[in-house]
């Protein structure tokens, strides 16, 4: 496992946790937050726009920091790197995604937000337990942002590779007793750049090595 793959995911997984520790701090006020429908459907409302207003800036600074990274490992000049990366890591771009139905998710990130309080605003309006519903309905939105904060970091690498060059990828499957079964039966196989297999599943961190074609023909794989 290269420096820069762990490094990638590292600022993915502190953006996660950020995200997490704002989002128990907002979900445990609204626990206190006084029983009415108008403050309810207020609160809820803005405690979710608000959070994904937040995320949306924690993205753009994770495929950020995934575009220069992986940009190193194509052994890219660090000032090219970020002039590049300033191109192609913008606003607009985060924001179309957000917009796209997901393929792993299977929904678009913004409509799913508002699903998503609404599912709250009607569970507390049907429960004598509004804690437990508001405890689950907070894991449901972390697993949400947090599969988001991997997917950014994806895109961002593969846009980085293919802005640097390279032709094909090495899929580097997580080389640990937690790997499963179909990304262990992906480990090690190359695939041209615009035909990278879908990740299997929700969290996966298998990665890819830039292949480059060189003018003799030869290829070379880049870590």
């Amino acid at each position: 496992m290269s420096a820069e793959k762990v490094r990638i995911y590292e600022a993915c997984d502190k953006a996660i946790r950020e995200m997490n520790r704002e989002n128990l701090k907002a979900f445990g006020r609204l626990k206190l937050a006084k029983w009415d429908q108008l403050n309810v459907v207020r609160d809820i409302t803005k405690l979710y726009h608000d959070s994904a207003r937040r995320a949306r800036q924690k993205y753009y600074e994770v495929a950020f920091e995934a575009y220069l990274l992986a940009m190193a490992m194509c052994d890219v000049a660090p000032k090219k790197a970020h002039q590049m990366a300033e191109k192609a890591i913008t606003g607009d771009w985060v924001d179309e995604i957000l917009e796209q139905t997901d393929y792993l998710t299977l929904f678009r990130f913004n409509s799913e937000t508002d699903r998503k309080a609404y599912r709250l605003i009607e569970a507390i309006g049907a429960t004598d337990n509004r804690n437990a519903e508001i405890d689950k309905a907070l894991r449901l939105w972390s697993q949400q942002l947090g599969q988001y904060a991997i997917n950014f970091t994806d895109y961002a690498a593969i846009k980085a590779f293919e802005d640097a060059g390279a032709e094909m990828v090495k899929w580097i499957s997580q080389h640990d007793d937690r790997v499963c079964h179909e990304c262990h039966a992906l480990d090690g196989q190359i695939f041209r750049i615009d035909e990278i297999p879908r990740k299997p599943h929700w969290g996966c961190r298998c990665f890819w090595r830039a292949i480059f074609r060189q003018g003799d023909g030869e290829e070379v794989e880049k870590d």
